[in-house]
């Protein structure tokens, strides 16, 4: 369980590669700039629902609202298909 907010904070500048991506991925679907913090603590730092609940400060009930509309916008059924959509995004933009 996430302790203190320094534990999660392992990409903290706006240059990195990861985050750019995710960024772009988040542009490429209409993400809202709620729904890509959901997505870079999630999917980038690996954070679970709880601790992205204290870090954003949100309550489950818009976490899970926020992920509802990142499925729809998306047009995939979970969470995992979102993180396989993420994946098949970045080796698309990665060079030869």
């Amino acid at each position: 369980m996430l302790l203190k907010e320094s534990e999660w904070q392992v990409v903290s500048t706006d240059n990195a590669k990861e985050v750019k991506f995710c960024e772009a991925f988040g542009d490429r679907y209409h993400f809202t700039a709620s729904e890509k913090e959901v997505m870079r603590l999630g999917m980038l730092i690996g954070l679970n629902d709880e601790e992205i609940i204290s870090v954003m400060r949100i309550s489950t009930r818009t976490l899970n609202n926020l992920i509802a509309c990142m499925i729809g916008k998306t047009r995939t059924h979970s969470l995992r298909e979102i993180q396989a959509l993420f994946l098949r995004y970045i080796l698309q933009k990665l060079p030869n």
